[in-house]
């Protein structure tokens, strides 16, 4: 009986373990969509809590806002942590230092493309702010983007959670300007091919709605 019991609890603990992450946040495209796109594309599973219970859950995430990750015992706030941790655990760091610092690079190039949109929507003239965006921030951004990039297949030996930061950001932009990357041809056969991949493409056909639009 105290083997049977023993092995129960080991059977227990064992899927305890295996539950899969948790992320908080609400259905929408902004700062959780590159951490979800990472579990899509590794095909792993995710656990979307759309309806978090807010601002009731605020104190317990680290500080004090969304999205938020729960992993087991771990809790993890910050939305480029949690999707550095994800492409971490999910193997999509890349398989040299190269590809790591390829992927760090791109990561951080993203956050420059979002933080831009972000500026854009709150200005006080949001027409003429979405003109400067288009016509002169995202072009540069882009055009370096297209230099940087080898070939459609990615920026590096293999697809890391760098591209798919970069997939996401433009993602997030072609909501709002659908031919933002026509110009970039190299850019946007890299995208059109990441959109086929079978777990991103998953993630697509939910058509999360996108926050930022143009006015």
């Amino acid at each position: 009986q105290a083997t049977s019991t023993t092995t129960k609890k080991k059977k227990k603990r064992k899927r305890k373990r295996m539950s899969a992450p948790k992320i908080f946040y609400w259905p929408i495209k902004a700062r959780a969509q590159f951490a979800i796109l990472v579990a899509a594309y590794a095909q792993q599973p995710l656990d979307w809590e759309k309806s978090p219970d807010w601002p009731a859950f605020k104190p317990q995430t680290n500080f004090g806002q969304l999205p938020h990750l729960v992993d087991g015992d771990l809790k993890i706030s910050q939305s480029n942590a949690i999707a550095r941790y994800l492409s971490r655990k999910f193997g999509l760091q890349g398989d040299s230092d190269a590809d790591f610092a390829i992927s760090e690079q791109l990561i951080e190039e993203s956050v420059d493309i979002f933080n831009d949109i972000v500026k854009t929507r709150l200005a006080a003239d949001k027409a003429a702010a979405f003109v400067t965006l288009f016509e002169t921030d995202l072009p540069k951004h882009f055009g370096y983007l297209e230099a940087f990039l080898p070939s459609a297949s990615g920026f590096a030996s293999k697809i890391t959670a760098g591209d798919i930061a970069i997939f996401s950001a433009i993602n997030i932009i072609l909501d709002v300007e659908a031919g933002a990357i026509d110009n970039f041809p190299k850019l946007k056969a890299f995208y059109e091919g990441l959109s086929q991949h079978p777990g991103i493409k998953s993630y697509l056909d939910q058509n999360i709605p996108p926050v930022f639009k143009r006015e």
